[in-house]
């Protein structure tokens, strides 16, 4: 039973990862725009938060309920209120593998 709620966890970090796709265009589309050094900013935190997301998906650090919330409360201050609704439900597989 632990090992599903394990791949639904590494479900949930790749969409979360895969969905940075959707805030990234919209600095860029704005970057463009604008030509706004925040957005420039914003844009590189987004695409290396995928990155890590993305990496380190099936690692073992993102078992443990505190590291996923300082996860989630990183998405929620720095990257995107939407990328924050996958990272709760890994949260809560994880909260449930304990």
């Amino acid at each position: 039973m632990n090992l599903n709620y394990h791949q639904k966890e590494i479900f949930w970090l790749r969409f979360a990862g895969w969905f940075c796709l959707l805030p990234a265009t919209t600095y860029l589309y704005l970057y463009q725009n604008l030509h706004s050094w925040f957005c420039l900013g914003e844009l590189i935190i987004i695409v290396l938060f995928a990155v890590y997301v993305l990496t380190t998906a099936k690692s073992n650090r993102w078992t443990d309920p505190k590291n996923m919330m300082r996860l989630l409360i990183f998405a929620l201050i720095f990257v995107a209120v939407i990328i924050a609704i996958p990272l709760y439900l890994a949260y809560r597989n994880c909260k449930k593998i304990q």
